[in-house]
């Protein structure tokens, strides 16, 4: 196999001899009497109230987060990454060293100062068992053993004028990467009076509600409760106990806010405001920063570790890799990389080689949104932009056998066929339960060699999931297999004339030895072939020796065009399990003669790392093509396998005892 690492050149287009740049995409801001602290880059900065040039407080070799002012605007306390684990410092805010006052190898995050400016509250999971939740301490200011508060569990809170009561969250919700979430882990507000050991719940609803803010006899809260479903600034007034919303903005969620005695600064649209809270008028505070830019300077990256998917050409010379959002092509014998859309400001990703080699097609947000692209293999740098969907996110795209159509799943897991001519897009299906953004991009979707059908697992309402095939020209859907077991998976045989699929139907239990009665089922997977015709003989009919005449045989005899019919009646009656042991299987392809798939290690065996095989369809035989195999991807032609295992890739023939 061959190990390809390679290297690229790459530039942000940083703008040569400008020493100030406007700052942007500040997290982390709070506000005192005089100034308004924030990360950039990484990095702790301090502005004046109304703007101007920031000053870089801090130089962490990690990331510096949750800085927060003392009561008396002194002192700065926050969290950074300076001896190998993120821990509380505080330092001056004219500058100085930092000094360390945790020392635990979990996190511990900033989140108040108390109000009489003695000792720093912070959020760590040091204690919480499995770390799946955190919960609040005190630290001197001075140092000294942090003091666990009586609070079951917490993330961030905000401490009452006279310190004896918090307003706090037991999940961070609101900096979720998905927007209006409505389940079980929204976040609520709430107060727990640290002198009767009590809580209560104040917001109480399924909206996203986070980052409480104490000041004064009111709350201040993030929170996408309003008709819009936009995250925006509420209050919750402790005299009158009523909420109200205090900004009404469409277009982007508040990110991250904090408040003060007298003002509040928040983050909206990548911008910086200061409210000033007797008015509630709030203000743009223009913000520049002076840096040396180092991290825009063109540098080379080995970027062999970043892959992330990969495509053969069809007679297996070349491949596409993506790597950290640029697609490149590599030779897999002699050649250069050649970086093939060298679009910094843009991801592109899920490139696919159509079959007749012409085109590249992938997915790409150049314009702000995902669309896919076409990539043609001319030499030609400029992509063809193919659709317009606008919104939305699309997984990997599957070429048609004739390379005029593709197929992929969207984030909506829709399924749709597109017209690489037209850019027409019809809707082929949904998976019905949702598949998951992970295993979106290894949804097998399956054309049929005639590019006339595409087949793929429904889900039904009994959670299992059936095989389904689409129609292109008709535009109709029809079920193939009953989901009286889990089937999924599928692949047309090259003549057409079968579809080979996984199902778990093999049942052998293994009884629980605690003793709770409790059975499993484990390595259930089987390798099934339906005929799609009652023409189709069986892949599994006894065998018979012919002779053939002279009649039989002919060099010249050209291939007849492969038409795919599909008798749908009695069609499971057709189905036959083939020899295959059951196990963890997944992954299936077919090519000619052969049905190639992956082997996972069997539950419980305590072996590790997967192996590629291929049932061999004329010899009844399942054999070893390669061990220890992470993915593989078919060239166009059928005559080749990309694979890649432990970090190497390599182009190998669909054959046992490599």
């Amino acid at each position: 196999m061959k190990n390809i690492a390679f290297c690229i050149l790459f530039s942000l287009m940083a703008q040569a001899g400008m020493a100030q740049i406007s700052a942007k995409l500040m997290r982390y801001m709070d506000v005192s009497d005089a100034h308004i602290v924030f990360v950039y880059g990484g990095d702790v900065w301090m502005v004046p109230k109304n703007g101007g040039t920031a000053i870089q407080l801090t130089r962490s070799p990690g990331e510096a987060s949750w800085p927060r002012f003392s009561p008396d605007g002194t002192q700065l306390a926050f969290t950074a990454n300076y001896n190998g684990s993120q821990d509380v410092y505080v330092m001056p805010v004219a500058g100085g060293i930092p000094e360390r006052l945790t020392y635990q190898s979990f996190s511990d995050r900033v989140v108040d100062w108390h109000p009489d400016g003695g000792k720093i509250l912070f959020a760590s999971s040091r204690e919480s068992g499995r770390q799946s939740y955190s919960q609040f301490y005190y630290v001197n200011k001075g140092g000294g053993f942090p003091e666990k508060l009586p609070v079951p569990y917490g993330e961030l809170a905000s401490f009452s004028p006279d310190g004896t009561r918090l307003a706090y969250i037991t999940k961070i919700t609101e900096d979720y990467p998905f927007k209006r979430y409505r389940g079980g882990l929204a976040s609520d507000v709430l107060i727990f009076d640290l002198e009767s050991r009590t809580a209560r719940n104040i917001t109480n609803s399924h909206t996203i509600d986070g980052k409480p803010s104490w000041s004064g006899h009111t709350i201040y809260y993030l929170s996408d409760r309003s008709e819009n479903m936009r995250i925006n600034l509420w209050a919750f007034d402790t005299e009158t106990e009523t909420h109200s919303q205090i900004t009404h903005f469409d277009e982007f969620d508040i990110s991250y806010m904090s408040a003060g005695a007298r003002d509040l600064v928040f983050e909206y649209g990548g911008d910086l405001f200061l409210m000033d809270l007797q008015t509630r008028s709030h203000q743009l505070v223009e913000v520049n920063v002076v840096s040396d830019l180092s991290v825009e300077m063109p540098r080379s990256v080995n970027v062999g570790n970043r892959i992330s998917n990969m495509t053969p050409s069809p007679d297996g010379k070349r491949v596409v890799f993506e790597a950290r959002g640029e697609l490149f092509t590599v030779p897999v014998t002699e050649g250069y990389v050649e970086n093939l859309t060298r679009s910094s400001g843009a991801f592109d990703q899920s490139p696919s080689w159509s079959p007749d080699g012409k085109y590249i097609a992938f997915w790409s947000d150049q314009s702000g949104e995902y669309e896919l692209y076409l990539q043609e293999n001319d030499g030609n740098p400029v992509p063809r932009r193919l659709t317009n969907r606008q919104k939305g996110f699309g997984y990997t795209p599957y070429w048609s056998p004739d390379s005029k159509h593709l197929a992929f799943i969207d984030e909506k897991n829709d399924i749709y066929v597109v017209d690489i001519e037209t850019g027409q897009q019809k809707l082929a299906g949904n998976t019905w339960w949702n598949v998951g953004h992970g295993g979106r991009f290894s949804y097998p979707i399956a054309w049929s060699p005639d590019s006339r059908w595409i087949a793929y697992a429904r889900g039904l309402e009994n959670a299992h999931e059936a095989i389904f095939v689409y129609r292109l020209q008709e535009e109709t859907t029809h079920q193939l297999t009953s989901g009286f077991y889990h089937d999924t998976d599928p692949a047309f045989s090259a003549d057409g004339k079968y579809l080979f699929y996984l199902t778990r139907r093999e049942f052998d239990p293994v009884y629980s030895s605690l003793n709770d009665g409790t059975w499993v089922y484990p390595n259930s997977t089987r390798l099934a072939a339906l005929s799609l015709t009652p023409e189709a003989p069986s892949l599994l009919q006894p065998k018979n020796d012919e002779v053939k005449t002279g009649d039989d045989e002919s060099s010249d005899e050209k291939k007849e065009e492969v038409v795919v019919e599909i008798d749908f009646s009695n069609i499971e009656s057709r189905l036959v399990v083939l020899p295959p042991q059951a196990g963890n299987l997944v992954r299936l392809a077919a090519i000619e003669g052969k049905v190639i798939y992956m082997r996972s290690p069997n539950s419980g065996s305590g072996e590790r790392g997967a192996s590629l095989v291929f049932y061999d369809i004329g010899e009844r035989e399942e054999k070893s093509i390669l061990s220890d195999v992470n993915s593989y991807a078919l060239t166009g032609d059928g005559k080749s396998i990309l694979v890649a295992s432990a970090g190497k890739y390599g182009i190998i023939r669909p054959a046992s005892g490599l």
